[in-house]
């Protein structure tokens, strides 16, 4: 039922996509190309990253090749393939936040309270949009990560039965980014411990499902060690150890500002939050643990922004901790409809009016402010372009060079349109774009001596060397590039 909310507004809130055909850009376009291959089941790593490695694996890159084959090629509901992609994410972003409200409804059987936290969760999007509507990967891990913190947090409060959540949410994780190789061993380990330690009883079938979820996540990663040893693991490992650590104080600045629209106002929120939760957390099991979780994360992310984040003016790496403010929502809403109700009052039982009426002003302010819709770079001119250079080469390959390199945000999608069309593109500079397209769209030697040269020259750099034959990009103007013709 909660999913079925949480995907009806998503996808209301991005109807467009049943109806606009989206040309994707830059990164979108590299995860295209990868879902080319991951639906022939041949993709073994995860989305590229900027310092020259793939992330540990490849579950969301096949969540959207399902959605593309789904919806776009059996079905046609979408009319472009990455549509249908959009859709995959959107439908699996609402499972994840059901599935965290699931496990505090299991603790809380109220769904007037389940309907309060919900209508809290459509307030707080609001303010910080594009958590569950936008596919950047970035994005996309803040549903697995809340789902991450409320299963550790169920599981070490005694409900074992939650133990699959964290191995499906931590396998997610990992396959997301390297980042969370830090986060999901120290969360899911302690968990582990604490079942162990406390005694807990856990079923057989629970150990089985937890063990078999993390198997199928760990599979690609040992199966791409093996064919392309060592793998990927290792590139992480000389990441961790080419750049400066940073100061605490600027780690624990980067921290904060995941905790309101400024660093200003996310210090009150943090100091407010912990301790209104620890006010009405006594004597509730859940709660505590839920609030000893999210203490804990705080100074593990500014550990991981010291020691793991290059760049610490790059907010994006740490959009996944969004999760925790929100979170903390949901336990000091749960704790307030306890202590309230534990007082028995004549209004009590008025409650329920007050879930069902921060629901309703949360579908309400969502759909007015369109916070839920889903926004996207896309790229202008690829199909006309794709046709000029198709006539000029005839048969022949068609090879692309990138002026100055930042033009690869431009020559990726026309190679995937290329791909798409069974029309030959591809990128000349192997050492540089085969991490964007893959070897499969790297030039051979003999694409090279025989294939047809184009220059996509980036209009800020200067004058376009040979015959135009077109333009892509993001608008008109001084945005985009032009294609030439070489030689």
């Amino acid at each position: 039922m909660a999913w079925l909310a949480y995907a009806t507004v998503l996808l209301s809130s991005s109807r467009d996509l049943f109806s606009r055909i989206v040309f994707e850009e830059g990164d979108a376009a590299t995860v295209s190309i990868q879902v080319l291959a991951a639906k022939h089941f041949e993709l073994l790593v995860g989305n590229y990253s900027r310092v020259g490695f793939h992330h540990p694996g490849p579950a969301f890159v096949y969540v959207q090749a399902f959605g593309e084959w789904l919806f776009y090629d059996v079905l046609h509901l979408v009319p472009a393939p990455w549509n249908g992609q959009a859709v995959a994410i959107l439908l699996l972003n609402a499972a994840m936040v059901a599935l965290a409200l699931s496990i505090v409804h299991d603790w809380y059987p109220s769904w007037t309270l389940t309907a309060g936290i919900g209508g809290a969760s459509l307030l707080f999007l609001t303010v910080y949009r594009e958590l569950l509507s936008a596919l950047w990967f970035p994005y996309v891990y803040f549903a697995p990560f809340l789902v991450l913190l409320v299963a550790v947090s169920s599981v070490v409060a005694g409900r074992t039965e939650h133990l699959w959540v964290v191995a499906l949410a931590g396998g997610l994780l990992i396959h997301g980014h390297a980042e969370f190789l830090f986060f999901v061993p120290l969360l899911g380990g302690a968990a582990l411990y604490l079942v162990w330690r406390r005694r807990l009883e856990v079923a057989r079938k629970d150990w089985w499902l937890f063990g078999g979820i993390a198997a199928v996540f760990a599979s690609t990663i040992v199966l791409d060690a093996i064919v392309h040893f060592p793998g990927e693991l290792v590139k992480y490992v000389s990441y961790g150890g080419g750049h400066g650590i940073h100061m605490p104080w600027t780690a624990a600045w980067y921290t904060v500002q995941f905790w309101g629209p400024n660093h200003g106002l996310g210090i009150v929120i943090f100091i407010a939050l912990f301790a209104l939760v620890a006010l009405v957390a006594r004597g509730e099991k859940f709660l505590e643990t839920g609030l000893a979780v999210c203490a804990a994360i705080v100074p593990l992310m500014s550990i991981y922004a010291m020691i793991g984040i290059d760049q610490i003016d790059e907010a994006y790496i740490g959009y996944f901790s969004y999760a925790v403010p929100l979170f903390m929502f949901a336990l000091l809403l749960a704790g307030v409809t306890q202590r309230v109700r534990r007082l028995e009052f004549a209004g009590a039982d008025r409650l329920k009016f007050a879930g069902v009426g921060l629901l309703v002003i949360g579908i309400v302010v969502s759909g007015l402010t369109h916070s839920l819709a889903n926004k996207r770079s896309e790229m202008a001119g690829v199909p006309t372009t794709l046709d000029a250079m198709a006539r000029a080469a005839g048969s022949r390959p068609i090879v692309l060079e990138s002026r100055p390199h930042e033009a690869w945000a431009e020559v990726v999608p026309l190679v995937l349109s290329g791909a798409r069309a069974g029309i030959r593109v591809c990128a000349d500079d192997a050492t540089r774009m085969e991490l964007l397209v893959t070897a499969a769209f790297v030039c051979t030697p003999t694409e090279l001596a025989t294939g047809v040269h184009f220059a996509v020259t980036r209009k800020a750099a200067g004058a376009p060397v040979g015959q135009v034959i077109g333009e892509v990009g993001h608008g008109v103007g001084s945005q985009g590039s032009w294609v030439t013709t070489l030689g």
